[in-house]
């Protein structure tokens, strides 16, 4: 598997959703005031835990693209509680794929995507609060808002 730079999550994103994904590398997370989403994932073979964390409006726009939704569409959606079944199932669709290029050595399994910390598992929630291993990004998406995206070990 090839291992995740920023070089590789743009082209791996950019094919996905047929849009220019850019990915830059930053050294710490910047405070957001953005909802976020949660891709928990489980690495094969040695069963530890990665979490994915990125703006709820980052996500939605690469799920967006790829279901062919405009940029005033996605943001609509994204303000439903819950969010829309379309969108929704896209987002997932984005983190799943996402697993190919996240994971490094071995193999990623997303086992769930949550909007919310309270609905992080326990082990996941220890990462988050203290991870051992962290890539942040900024990321922009041609047409669609970027935002931040973090893969946290």
């Amino acid at each position: 598997m090839t291992e995740m730079t920023h070089l590789t999550l743009s082209r791996h994103f950019t094919d996905l959703i047929g849009r220019k994904v850019t990915f830059l590398q930053v050294k710490t997370a910047l405070p957001t005031k953005e909802r976020q989403v949660y891709g928990v994932y489980t690495l094969f073979p040695a069963e530890t835990m990665i979490i994915v964390k990125t703006d709820l409006l980052l996500l939605g726009a690469c799920a967006g693209a790829l279901v062919g939704l405009p940029d005033a569409d996605v943001r609509r959606h994204l303000q439903a509680t819950p969010i829309e079944e379309l969108l929704r199932d896209a987002m997932y669709e984005v983190l799943n794929v996402a697993a190919a290029v996240i994971a490094g050595k071995g193999r990623a399994v997303l086992e769930q995507m949550v909007t919310g910390t309270d609905a992080v598992p326990a082990a996941a929630a220890t990462i988050l609060a203290k991870p051992t291993n962290a890539s942040y990004f900024n990321v922009s998406v041609d047409g669609y808002q970027g935002g931040k995206f973090a893969v946290l070990a």
